[in-house]
């Protein structure tokens, strides 16, 4: 399957030639393929062939217009004297031949002169392309993200993490990525992330934040007297989120244990038998996912209201391609829901 998907042999070869590598022509198609994807940057190579490419064909292209012209003046050189009878009848016939294209010309030009500002429009057609691309923002919604690079001093920001307008004066921290992009946050959202969560990676790429930009941040809020634990403290003692871990895990295991019932639920739905949808939803999905739901909102009621209001809009569907519901289980499945989030009992005889 990887030779399938990998260029032919003759463009590896021209890339390890581009490379610079050596002995690669017995070298198998797979080991040339993998050398190349592994050692050296293929994407880059394949820009740099396709350059090279393009370079040589309009080098060809000047050169063939070269040989034309000097082709064409040895010919003029080549006829005899302007007085003889045969040079009278050239020129005669060449005259008549000017004439007939004297309105071709005034319409049309040179074809010198149109391929030389068909490249000239090409050429400030992509100076300007790459004009907009150096002034466009790493985001189109420069408003809607915290990006601080570039940004006018207009420009609104949005903690990223709280989703919310930045208000004027608030204190917010700048991340540098690795890329040079930057992107500010809400100080005090950012620490309460890290100290809830014990993820000390950025939320938008999971970029881990080092241990100097925890320190500063640290110092940052000790200077403006947030009164917030150190995340650098945090960061250093991992068994602190260690209990906190473990029931993230539960609480997303149950979460997903639930979701495959609430899968199974649509299908019978939108099944052609009834009378066994009806007995497998009231014998074995119902109690099971009735169970699942206690736990789950047990661990946490506010994850749990957000779990069922998902598995709700999952079964009514989209609203351009609403759920076919022929034999009337849409209403069960959604009453069923309704009771489980309002705290009702249910007895299923068994």
């Amino acid at each position: 399957m990887q030779t399938r998907s990998s260029p032919s042999v003759s463009s590896l070869h021209s890339l390890a030639r581009e490379a610079g590598m050596s002995s690669f022509t017995d070298t198998p198609k797979p080991i040339l393929y993998r050398r190349l994807k592994e050692n050296y940057n293929l994407n880059r190579l394949q820009r740099a062939h396709k350059r090279g490419l393009k370079r040589r064909v309009d080098d060809d292209m000047c050169d063939f217009d070269a040989d034309l012209g000097a082709s064409s003046s040895s010919s003029s050189s080549s006829y005899p004297d302007e007085s003889s009878p045969r040079a009278m009848r050239h020129a005669g016939r060449s005259a008549r031949h000017d004439n007939e294209l004297e309105p071709w010309d005034e319409r049309r030009g040179d074809p010198d002169d149109s391929r030389s500002r068909k490249r000239s429009r090409e050429s400030s057609k992509g100076k300007g392309r790459a004009g907009e691309r150096s002034r466009t923002p790493p985001r189109k919604a420069a408003a809607k993200s915290g990006y601080s690079k570039p940004r006018d001093a207009g420009t609104k920001l949005v903690d990223p993490i709280m989703l919310t307008e930045l208000p004027p004066g608030a204190l917010t921290f700048e991340f540098q990525r690795p890329n040079g992009t930057g992107v500010v946050y809400h100080l005090n959202s950012l620490i309460d992330y890290f100290l809830a969560t014990g993820d000390f990676t950025e939320p938008e790429t999971r970029i881990e934040f080092s241990d100097a930009d925890l320190k500063r941040i640290d110092e940052i809020a000790a200077a403006s007297q947030l009164g917030k634990s150190s995340v650098l403290a945090a960061k250093l003692n991992p068994t602190r989120f260690n209990d906190a871990k473990l029931d993230r895990d539960a609480i997303v295991g149950l979460e997903r244990c639930a979701g495959e019932l609430v899968a199974d639920m649509l299908k019978v739905i939108e099944s052609n038998d009834p009378e066994e949808g009806q007995m497998r939803l009231i014998m074995y999905l119902f109690p099971l996912f009735s169970d699942l739901h206690r736990q789950l909102r047990t661990a946490d009621a506010e994850y749990s209201s957000r779990c069922m209001d998902h598995f709700a809009a999952y079964v009514n569907g989209p609203p351009n391609r609403p759920t076919v519901d022929k034999f009337g289980f849409l209403p069960i499945v959604l009453s069923f829901f309704r009771q489980l989030r309002e705290g009702e009992s249910m007895d299923f005889g068994f």
